[in-house]
C-alpha cells in the first residue's frame, strides 16, 4: 500500500538533502514544488505591511509518496531535516 506524505520547508538545502535521503531509503515518488506565503489583503494604514510581502520568503513544499511499511522512516527523517508535516 502506498502512503503521500506532503512537507514544507523554508530552506532549499534543507529540503533537497532531505530528498537525497529519501531516495537513498527508497521512496516510490518525490515531486517538488515553491511557492510564496500568502497574506491577508492589504490594508490602506499599512505601508510596511506590502514591503513584507515583497521580501516573502519562498516556501518550499516536498511530496513523497512512500510503502507503507517505510512510512514512518520517511516521516522521520523529514522532521529531522525541519520539514513541517501537514
Amino acid at each position: 500500500m502506498e502512503i503521500n506524505l506532503e512537507a514544507r520547508f523554508f530552506d532549499r538545502f534543507n529540503m533537497e538533502k532531505t530528498a537525497e535521503i529519501l531516495r537513498s531509503q527508497g521512496v516510490l515518488d518525490i515531486r517538488f514544488t515553491t511557492e510564496n506565503e500568502s497574506t491577508p489583503p492589504y490594508s490602506t494604514d499599512s505601508y510596511v505591511q506590502s514591503m513584507d510581502h515583497d521580501a516573502a520568503e519562498p516556501i518550499y513544499s516536498l511530496r513523497v509518496s512512500v510503502e507503507k511499511s517505510r512510512y514512518r522512516q520517511a516521516e522521520d527523517t523529514i522532521i529531522k531535516y525541519g520539514g513541517q508535516l501537514h
